[in-house]
């Protein structure tokens, strides 16, 4: 007898079946019912801060700060919200250093074709140095350059989302700022202190990544003019949680909902863990290392994690790809400053320890240079893996990986 599974895929799902009385557990974000009135309420009685209607009436030139297609961030939903009346307003979809979103990418963002309230859509380029100005650098070395749009705005409307990131303890809140509107320079730059230890999922206090984008923030300044919609969604996408107001409070508070949603607790560390990278983070391999990275609080030593992602969109940005298959030693300072380091340094040193096995629609080849074990068919996966591990090994399943970040209960 089996056990029968279902495991999503791209836009569908994958059938998986796993021998009966094999120990198996299966964690996903927490079921919490949707609560879009939270939007409504947070910007009414935001947190230690003026009202939205208040911080709109004073400001003549209005920059709207939204996520890109990366993020499952529901920006529409607050969108609606906005009564910006006749004021002059821009949306920057701040895309960091992602690829460009596509027309039907941006029209599922902003809820249409364009915003509810009118103006003009702008996409955030890293590279366009046109667009960039210079705002010094910080005391670890980060050169700032950020859009020039967030000078020219007397008011800054922030909306984003905060759930779990491997390297930054969290996202939402500082980070529409660096990286979010920031020039690759400066996001190269930030991004090779993710090679600390210090700076992994769930960790604040004592992260040079998240201290870096803090001090980002502090630099630039302009609190007072900046309203922050920090939101926090379930499985499904849905806003279950909405808090406003000051940019570093309203992340603080989301980032305690946030754990509540999105860090459950096992029983015990798993031999086999299978890691689903669900869309949109499944857009490509770059992006899919998030739900390896993840799961390693949960894996045993010397265990095997099987990722799942369709990687429809091929590598992505392919720096951390060029620097493991470059031979050397990939955690070279020399290498700080090169795109992808952050990654390449995180996925050999989690491959010292762990067999990673891809489930991908990525070539062979590609994926066999980096060390990754190709597959096409999960069913085969878990056999191998099965194989490798024993009769008795046990298998934990994150359904939904690049946001989930399962914890030992004894840890």
């Amino acid at each position: 007898m089996t056990v029968k599974l279902e495991i999503p895929y791209g836009q569908s799902s994958v059938k998986l079946e796993v021998d009966e009385g094999r120990p198996v557990e299966s964690v996903s974000p927490a079921e919490i019912q949707a609560n879009v009135e939270s939007i409504t309420e947070s910007l009414a009685s935001p947190t230690d801060f003026v009202d939205l209607s208040t911080f709109i009436a004073k400001r003549k030139r209005l920059l709207v700060v939204v996520n890109d297609h990366t993020r499952p961030t529901p920006s529409w939903a607050v969108l609606r919200h906005l009564r910006l009346g006749d004021k002059e307003v821009t949306t920057i979809i701040a895309s960091g250093s992602h690829r460009m979103p596509n027309a039907q990418e941006i029209q599922r963002i902003l809820g249409g074709d364009s915003p509810p309230y009118g103006g003009k859509v702008v996409l955030h380029n890293s590279k366009d140095k046109n667009s960039l100005k210079p705002f010094g650098h910080t005391s670890r070395g980060t050169e700032l350059f950020f859009n020039s749009l967030l000078f020219e705005a007397d008011g800054i409307i922030v909306v984003g989302s905060v759930e779990p990131h491997y390297f930054a303890g969290f996202t939402g809140g500082r980070k529409f700022l660096l990286p979010g509107l920031a020039g690759l320079e400066s996001i190269v730059m930030n991004h090779s202190l993710a090679a600390e230890e210090s700076s992994r999922v769930l960790a604040l206090e004592g992260n040079p990544v998240h201290e870096d984008f803090m001090e980002a923030l502090e630099m630039f300044g302009r609190a007072d003019d900046i309203f922050s919609v920090q939101l926090v969604v379930n499985a499904q996408h849905q806003v279950c949680y909405a808090n406003s107001g000051h940019v570093v409070r309203s992340f603080s508070e989301a980032v305690e909902h946030a754990r509540v949603v999105y860090v459950p607790q096992i029983e015990k560390k798993a031999d086999i863990v299978i890691a689903v990278a669900k869309p949109p983070m499944d857009i490509d391999l770059y992006q899919s290392q998030k739900a390896i990275d993840n799961v390693r609080l949960s894996v045993k030593k010397d265990g095997i994690i099987i990722l799942v992602s369709s990687c429809r969109d091929g590598i992505g940005d392919k720096g951390f790809y060029d620097l493991l298959t470059s031979g050397g030693e990939v955690a070279d300072r020399a290498n700080a400053h090169r795109f992808g380091y952050h990654k390449a340094v995180k996925l050999a040193n989690l491959l010292k320890n762990t067999r990673v096995f891809a489930v991908t629609g990525l070539p062979p080849d590609v994926l066999k240079s980096i060390s990754l074990e190709p597959y096409r068919n999960i069913q085969k996966a878990l056999r191998d893996a099965t194989e490798a591990k024993g009769k008795d090994s046990n298998v934990l399943i994150v359904l939904d990986g690049s946001i989930t970040v399962p914890v030992p209960r004894n840890a």
